[in-house]
């Protein structure tokens, strides 16, 4: 009687000894081009976590957001005259701190997106194309 149960398993088991010591071998790779730049690897994975665990955009920030928001809209779409000066006008009398009461808080920038189009989305309207 043939045994293949245990090559099979006696296969598997060096296939993942293999993979752990290539998974140590690149982790020890990591290190050293981690110390050559002054930090080591795990410093570098806490600056990075730290780096997106950021909440809340300020208020210069969502100004910022929002006015790039309003300038996309009304340099693309073809806007009527009516839609622009409205357009234009909610962007000169924009009140941040009000906006963000209102919407906020954000924390990415489709949020803030979103936000806008809720705030002036009935102020759009498109030119119809006379054909």
């Amino acid at each position: 009687m043939e045994i293949t149960g245990v090559s099979a398993y006696t296969s598997a088991s060096a296939a993942v000894e293999e993979e752990d010591k290539l998974q140590e071998k690149q982790e020890k790779q990591a290190n050293e081009e981690a110390k050559e730049y002054g930090v080591t690897a795990k410093e570098k994975e806490q600056k990075d976590v730290t780096q997106f665990a950021s909440s809340e955009y300020d208020e210069d920030d969502v100004e910022e957001k929002a006015t790039n928001y309003l300038k996309n809209i009304m340099f693309v779409t073809n806007l009527t005259d009516e839609s622009s000066a409205a357009l234009q006008n909610y962007l000169n009398t924009f009140d941040v701190a009000n906006f963000i009461k209102k919407y906020g808080p954000f924390s990415s920038t489709a949020e803030i997106s979103a936000a806008m189009y809720a705030a002036v989305g009935s102020l759009i309207k498109q030119q119809q194309d006379d054909e």
